[in-house]
């Protein structure tokens, strides 16, 4: 009988796992279809895209928030989860002004519909009952 793989330690993330969690997160969204939507293609979306991530992970691990990864180290981060704390869901000032050339660079001229598609799901956010998102 064969053997069961080892299922990945998940554990709270660091600031040494950042490039990781980008880098993670990147390749589990490229060819996302929202993304796909929202982002113009091109042959180095998971680079752009990895900025991006980089940057939301930083602001949740400095902020009100929770990062988890799914790895034995930063030099082996398999999977991420990002976590925004319950009525802290919208960015700060801060990580609205950080995460402004990361999103030039990864939506491109796809910016608008980046910036419209964002503010329709942030509509929609539930108000009640406070949860994580």
């Amino acid at each position: 009988m064969p053997s069961q793989p080892t299922p990945p330690t998940v554990r709270p993330a660091t600031a040494a796992d950042v490039p990781g969690i980008g880098r993670a997160m990147a390749r589990a969204f490229d060819g996302d279809p929202v993304w796909a939507h929202i982002s113009p293609p091109s042959s180095n979306w998971v680079a752009r895209a990895t900025a991006f991530f980089e940057v939301e992970a930083r602001a949740k691990l400095a902020g009100e928030g929770e990062v988890l990864v799914a790895g034995d180290g930063p030099d082996d981060v398999r999977g991420a989860a990002i976590w925004a704390a319950p009525d802290h869901w919208k960015p700060t000032l801060r990580e609205a002004v950080a995460i402004v050339p990361p999103s030039i660079r990864l939506f491109r001229t796809q910016l608008p519909r980046a910036i419209s598609a964002l503010t329709r799901i942030e509509k929609l956010h539930p108000p009640e009952p406070p949860h994580w998102a």
